[in-house]
């Protein structure tokens, strides 16, 4: 049980110093994408500068979705429910663990999330395994 403890521990402390960094990045993001750009004459500009923003649009996204992930998590490990699947109650495996601090599903659970999307209420684009932290 102390194994256990120590690791849930050291998750922790991975999972916080992760959301601090994601938050960072985030706010970096959004000042990047506040910044009012003049529309550039070339259109080679235009289009690296339209490419530049979806690509920091998705960061902004995707980075929006772990801290949302990290936060569940955290939430869990505080109520002493961090590291049971929350389809099935049975225990998610430590090497998942730390593998994917932020998982919610055992391996079973999220490989028939990830079959069967759309009868879990996801769309299956992007829905399936939750980031790596």
């Amino acid at each position: 049980m102390s194994h256990c403890r120590n690791m849930h521990q050291g998750i922790e402390r991975q999972l916080r110093e992760k959301y601090v960094t994601i938050e960072r990045e985030i706010e970096d993001l959004r000042e990047v994408m506040r910044q009012d750009r003049a529309l550039e004459p070339d259109p080679a500009d235009q289009a690296c500068t339209a490419s530049s923003q979806d690509w920091n649009m998705i960061r902004f996204n995707r980075n929006v979705k772990l801290l949302k992930d990290i936060a569940v998590a955290l939430k869990a490990i505080d109520n002493d429910s961090y590291g049971v699947c929350e389809l099935c109650g049975d225990d998610i495996s430590g090497r998942r663990l730390l593998a994917i601090p932020s998982a919610r599903y055992c391996i079973e659970c999220q490989e028939m999330i990830d079959a069967h999307p759309g009868e879990f209420g996801r769309t299956g684009i992007g829905g399936g395994v939750l980031a790596a932290v």
